[in-house]
């Protein structure tokens, strides 16, 4: 079974059946599935959950690292500076799914506790947004992990309608500003995650319809024949060009399997010029197996940087099969991510023959 094919196969933009339960990216039908994938220890699920399992118990005593303003310096002029004001929302985003995840896989509620506390924090204690350099978008592509922490934690006791109540809130007014979807490169496909989640999250229909129609946008200017990301593949005279076209089709991929989830599956969409998502897929999962097919670097193929951040692929090889995308996969499972969907492999992972 194709896990991470959205249950709404949908002509465009259906809306999903009154009464719903709402999901902004793990259903509870995949909940259950997940479970008892654990409790078979079958591949690729069990060994993910160990993964999960290490993590959760590494951070059990994280402490929220809440700055009062938000402010990231741009990475190509401080580095060292933009890591570091990053560091937290990325660290506490990412655990706080982690704990939510594990909560619900568990059904241990000490860990939903944990994972409320780290959002309650946030929402409780950043004081003021900047969005000057990369303010906007580190916020873009490490928030979203808190929206889909919050929506694991709906069905816990420990999440109150307060928490629920000032999260709205915070996503409204705080965090919807600051995405990024107007931009034309990976900015733009960033800032449409952070976009999508807040609307799957607040089940705010008018916004998903115009994430969705800014989706089919990015296919339409940002796949160049052959499959090619054409504002990514000459960063640094080529040499980032795969790193930069993974980090554009990573959070397109996750923006479309969360409208999927919500009923706008897009996935098949295919520009007028007949480019699409599975084609960018198909071109970069061979530049990541052999990076010496990169046409866009010039110098030595190991120098070519960025080979390595696929994990967004369990989603897109569930659907078109690639027999180099397959190849990573198998060799580098449980595979997970720094960027808004860690556990992809726990998540999203396809069984393979």
């Amino acid at each position: 079974m194709q896990k991470s094919i959205c249950l709404l196969i949908v002509i465009f933009f259906v809306q999903p059946a009154k009464g719903q339960p709402p999901a902004v990216w793990v259903t509870d039908s995949r909940i259950k599935e997940m479970r008892a994938a654990i409790g078979q220890r079958s591949e690729p699920e069990y060994t993910a959950f160990e993964q999960l399992q290490g993590f959760v118990n590494r951070h059990k005593a994280r402490s929220a690292q809440v700055p009062e303003i938000w402010y990231v310096p741009g990475y190509y002029r401080d580095a060292e500076g933009h890591v570091r004001a990053k560091e937290g929302l990325q660290d506490d985003a990412n655990i706080a799914y982690g704990f939510a995840l594990y909560s619900r896989l568990t059904g241990e509620p000490d860990w939903a506790k944990k994972s409320r506390d780290l959002i309650r924090a946030w929402v409780d204690g950043v004081q003021e947004m900047r969005t000057e350099d990369d303010s906007q978008l580190s916020f873009s592509y490490h928030f979203p992990a808190f929206i889909l922490a919050a929506d694991l934690l709906r069905e816990s006791d420990a999440w109150t309608p307060e928490d629920e109540a000032a999260f709205s809130r915070f996503l409204r007014q705080k965090a919807l500003p600051m995405n990024t979807m107007d931009r034309k490169n990976n900015w733009g496909n960033w800032g449409l995650v952070l976009v999508s989640a807040i609307a799957a999250y607040l089940d705010d229909q008018v916004l998903l319809d115009s994430a969705a129609v800014r989706w089919t946008e990015f296919i339409d200017t940002q796949v160049d024949s052959g499959g090619v990301l054409s504002h990514e593949v000459h960063r640094s005279e080529g040499q980032r060009g795969v790193w930069y076209s993974h980090f554009s089709l990573m959070p397109q991929t996750i923006a479309a399997e969360i409208l999927c989830v919500n009923g706008r599956d897009l996935f098949d969409y295919t520009s007028p010029s007949g480019e699409s998502l599975e084609s960018a897929f198909h071109r970069v999962a061979e530049w990541s197996r052999y990076p010496d097919r990169f046409p866009f670097w010039k110098g030595d193929a190991s120098e070519v940087l960025g080979t390595t951040y696929f994990s967004y692929f369990e989603i897109l090889n569930a659907r078109w099969r690639n027999v180099h995308a397959e190849h990573l996969l198998k060799k580098n499972r449980p595979l997970s991510a720094r960027h808004s969907a860690p556990f992809l492999t726990l998540t999203h992972g396809e069984r393979f023959e």
